[in-house]
């Protein structure tokens, strides 16, 4: 809350508690024996600066001991403006004082003093079941999700920071593998977005905390106040590293494993719950401070004036899935960014033309894209993983019974797709480099391999019109290779390679999987190569090649 101040005094100054007009005795007298402040906590071998000074540390800790019989505090912390380093001269000191056994529960205190205070007072087991299970709506544990200075009891502050943030990371993965399903385990998820995701998702509840989340997050503090959210996340990220689902390095977290699993259920059960943590947060500000709906208006409207004045908001904070990367590859917001993604990193600028052009036959989900610019001209493959096309792969599905399982979801065939294309090059295959994927939209863009299919060039064979069988040979070695390294393809069908500069090259890619039936794809191309024979010997002569190269 913001107060008018008397002019000419210095807001720091206002530490060394006097005697003021609401009786406030010398500091000396009124510290608890015993009762010492803290130290910020040192996180990976680094003390923080302090934001406060010892004047103003000493006379926060005064005002929580005025507040609350001294014995029984458990923990002081100052959060909001002055920390973050945004305070404007007629700002509050805010602060949280933890109690054991507070039988307010939750309460709001403000104090015009020497010292004017916005003290949130509430009970430590409230607080406990706010940082794991949102029992007060993350109302008060809500505000360690940003930077906080401790005054005392720094240790429990941290521990419950922490476990705070544990929950914050399980939550935010599980919906990323409901939104994304197989494919979230092709991102690399950084500690920003669990910050920023979660701050989003508090301002949806709460709209005028935006001006502080900007606030917090720009200006010469920016960078500071994000590092010291980060080591929390950084710190819950080690405790939940032991999962096997999870891989944790310092800058991201992976997850490795179909055993995290999101679906609609548990998505939309992640609405519910921030519906529910939205409409108990209000009614636990509306209980801390007795107040009713007129207050609520009042500071609302405080701050939606000042959001008027606020800094453009970080995009982070704004779209908190640009921060998400791929190894291999441009990770696209949308469908509509896609293009303009390419472009840019075809280093054209925003007068570039397109071309499109259907890849295959009409019921091809994929099509060939040409973006020019002048002298510049970038050829692309842009596929859509649609639910249309899985009923070709649910036809097969039937027809093969126990011998492959297809998998029908578009996620898990972008996913395989995007995987494989990656695993085989390391393998040694040929694939089409990946340009980038926008898996909101099901798409996936790789650079456009110009050539000639392997189904041509094997027409040609069984007809007699060519006896060159190189590029099968090739294309048999080149799945054995991937059959040794642990892959298998499921669709091996010669019109997927395209031969360009006397390579093969492997372009559909979307049944792949590490494992498999190795048998399945040597009979399925030698089953589709079958059903372009007119003549038994040439046919034979395929199979016998293949086989032997294989």
């Amino acid at each position: 809350m913001d107060r008018k101040r008397p002019p000419g005094k210095d807001r720091r100054a206002r530490g060394e508690c006097g005697q003021t007009r609401h009786g406030l005795r010398p500091l000396e007298q009124l510290r608890p024996q015993g009762h010492r402040q803290d130290k910020l906590p040192r996180r990976e071998g680094e003390e923080l600066k302090a934001r406060l000074s010892l004047e103003e540390r000493e006379a926060l800790l005064t005002v929580a001991n005025l507040l609350v019989e001294p014995k029984k505090v458990a923990a002081v912390c100052a959060y909001g403006s002055t920390v973050a380093g945004y305070a404007r001269e007629d700002s509050d000191y805010d602060v949280i004082i933890v109690v054991k056994k507070f039988r307010g529960g939750v309460r709001y205190r403000y104090l015009e003093s020497a010292v004017p205070a916005s003290a949130l007072i509430v009970d430590e087991e409230l607080l406990v079941g706010d940082a794991r299970e949102a029992a007060l709506g993350e109302f008060v544990i809500g505000r360690l999700l940003n930077i906080y200075e401790p005054i005392t009891g720094a240790e429990l502050l941290n521990h419950l920071e922490v476990q705070y943030k544990r929950r914050v990371i399980s939550e935010e993965l599980y919906e990323l593998a409901s939104d994304y399903g197989e494919f979230s385990q092709d991102l690399a998820i950084p500690y920003d977005y669990f910050l920023f995701d979660k701050l989003r998702k508090r301002a949806l509840v709460y709209p005028p905390a935006l001006y502080s989340y900007a606030q917090t997050y720009s200006g010469k503090n920016g960078e500071e106040n994000r590092e010291f959210a980060l080591r929390g996340f950084r710190e819950a990220a080690h405790w939940i590293g032991s999962r096997s689902y999870l891989s944790i390095d310092d800058s991201s977290i992976r997850i490795s494993s179909v055993k995290l699993r999101g679906d609609a259920f548990s998505k939309a059960l992640s609405l519910f719950s921030m519906t529910t943590r939205g409409v108990t947060q209000y009614a636990v500000h509306g209980y801390a401070g007795r107040v009713g709906l007129g207050v609520f208006k009042k500071e609302a409207l405080s701050k939606l004036k000042r959001m008027r004045e606020r800094p453009e908001l970080p995009r982070e904070l704004e779209r908190p899935r640009s921060l998400l990367k791929l190894d291999d590859g441009a990770l696209f917001e949308d469908g509509s960014s896609v293009y303009d993604g390419v472009a840019k990193l075809s280093g054209m600028n925003d007068g570039f033309k397109v071309k499109e052009t259907q890849a295959g036959d009409l019921s091809a989900t994929a099509r060939i894209v040409t973006l020019s610019e002048g002298s510049r001209e970038t050829k692309i493959l842009v596929k859509h993983f649609s639910d249309v096309r899985s009923l070709k792969w649910a036809l097969l599905g039937i027809w093969a019974l126990s011998a492959r399982k297809f998998s029908l979801s578009p996620l898990s065939r972008l996913h395989r797709e995007y995987h494989a294309s990656r695993r085989l090059r390391e393998l040694g295959v040929k694939t089409p480099r990946v340009i980038g994927v926008a898996p909101d939209e099901r798409i996936l863009v790789k650079e456009y391999v110009e050539g000639e299919p392997l189904s041509r060039v094997i027409h040609r064979l069984l007809r007699g019109w060519s006896d060159d069988a190189t590029f099968i040979k090739s294309y048999a070695e080149a799945i054995a290779k991937i059959h040794r390294g642990g892959f298998t393809l499921g669709d091996t069908k010669a019109s997927n390679v395209i031969i360009r500069g006397g390579e093969v090259f492997l372009t559909d890619l979307e049944q792949a999987v590490e494992s498999g039936e190795a048998a399945w794809d040597i009979a399925e191309f030698l089953y589709y190569t079958a059903k372009l024979s007119l003549r038994a010997e040439g046919m034979e002569r395929v199979a016998r090649t293949f086989l032997e190269a294989y």
